[in-house]
């Protein structure tokens, strides 16, 4: 099963526009299409970003599942190949939960194109990979 590191502003994306490709990249990860994987730094950062935005309830309630059926890893490993030293925890989550790809709408990430094998994409652009049916297991 593809494995993916999902970056906070998909989690925010998602609110804000349920019809987006980050919505549609939740609802694969919630239906098993897909797995998340996640760092507890991660997923704190979430969902102080989340409390911020002050979602309706039913969209804190979709996200607190996306966490439920995501996989929680710990990366023992520091790394700081990204220039903005806070996305360097996707990058740890990445490593540590062997995913395949980083989905996010960072420019400090996506400009690394890829780490140590694993792909960094666009929301948009890992739904079309996904679409298209590229082998991406």
């Amino acid at each position: 099963m593809t494995t993916v590191v999902i970056d906070t502003n998909l989690i925010i994306a998602g609110r804000w526009n349920p019809g987006s490709s980050s919505a549609r990249i939740i609802d694969m990860v919630l239906r098993g299409d897909i797995r998340a994987v996640y760092t507890a730094d991660i997923k704190e950062e979430n969902l102080y970003i989340l409390g911020k935005v002050k979602p309706p309830e039913h969209y804190t309630n979709r996200i607190l599942e996306f966490y439920r059926v995501s996989r929680k890893v710990e990366s023992k490993r520091r790394i700081s190949a990204c220039p903005d030293k806070a996305d360097n925890r996707f990058l740890e989550a990445a490593s540590a939960g062997k995913a395949e790809y980083i989905v996010s709408s960072d420019r400090h990430l996506l400009d690394m194109k890829e780490f140590e094998g694993i792909r960094i994409l666009k929301p948009e652009e890992f739904e079309k990979e996904l679409k298209a049916g590229i082998p991406i297991d």
